[in-house]
């Protein structure tokens, strides 16, 4: 859980840093000793406290999801309205709304929810900590909590995903490069190691800050600097539209009407969710089907 004084420090820095660091506070990979009882088909009600749990629950049991949380990406999805809420932005999840619900297990965040889920053991509600950094953790939990919940008959994830898996991958050497903004203050960029490096090695892409190591506090991303940048040239720009942001804000980048690809036009638009915040199955293949047009 984040604590006040951090949240006092984060008050100070741009939305797109907080976002990115509150992202990479939240892990999604179901671990050996966390791992959820098995349950019978008549006792299976869940509250997820991540917008990609509650996705990935709907999608193998809409009837076992009992909570969900505040997040924008369900508010605008009309098959979560009648479900109830038990968080709202980022404010700790409401434990007493949880005990109401009477679940049989709560999905949430490692790193973010630990406080709120250590609470409900406590209490003597089972708890799962997830975390996710790559598709292939995205792949386990799907299939982990279907096993979990005992599903049958369900949607395999390559149907739900199909421009993540139809449009997959060529290894040539014949490779489009790219570097990913996510903010120009300063000049954040994924590597390898985040989600969205995974995600883009997954196409026909090469990512020129795939390599790149930084001590930065944000796990899987690296600063920039405007010289890099003018030196390396990349043919294909991806900039990152985040909540609260301008997308003019890349154009304050001291080199930026020096760059090739920015001349070129080669400048891709991409929303936060999907791209840095997996956020849900919907947006995750939306940003696949455009990674792969590139």
């Amino acid at each position: 859980m984040i604590s006040k004084k951090k949240l006092i420090i984060y008050s100070g820095i741009p939305l797109v840093i907080l976002l990115v660091s509150l992202f990479n506070k939240i892990n999604f990979k179901l671990s050996n000793e966390n791992s959820l009882p098995e349950y019978s088909s008549k006792s299976k009600k869940v509250v997820a406290l991540t917008s990609l749990s509650a996705d990935i629950i709907s999608n193998i049991s809409k009837e076992s999801l009992v909570g969900i949380p505040g997040s924008s990406i369900l508010k605008k999805n009309n098959e979560f309205e009648n479900i109830p809420i038990v968080s709202s932005g980022r404010m700790p999840p409401n434990i007493e709304k949880i005990i109401l619900l009477k679940p049989d297990f709560v999905v949430g965040a490692k790193g973010f929810h630990d406080k709120t889920l250590s609470k409900l053991s406590e209490l003597g509600i089972d708890t799962v900590y997830t975390s996710i950094s790559n598709f292939e953790d995205l792949e386990k939990l799907h299939k982990n909590l279907a096993s979990k919940l005992n599903a049958k008959d369900i949607k395999p994830l390559e149907q739900i995903l199909e421009n993540c898996y139809s449009k997959i991958i060529d290894n040539s050497e014949d490779k489009k490069n790219i570097v990913a903004l996510v903010s120009s203050k300063p000049i954040l960029s994924p590597n390898q190691n985040s989600w969205a490096g995974n995600l883009i090695s997954k196409f026909k892409l090469k990512n020129l800050a795939a390599d790149i190591t930084s001590k930065t506090e944000f796990r899987g991303y690296v600063n920039l600097s405007p010289e890099w940048l003018l030196k390396s040239q990349p043919e294909n720009l991806l900039i990152i539209k985040t909540p609260g942001s301008d997308l003019s804000q890349y154009n304050s980048i001291s080199i930026w009407n020096n760059l090739k690809a920015v001349n070129d036009n080669r400048i891709y638009t991409f929303d936060y969710y999907g791209l840095i915040n997996p956020g849900g199955l919907k947006v995750i293949d939306r940003t696949c089907e455009k990674l792969s047009s590139i």
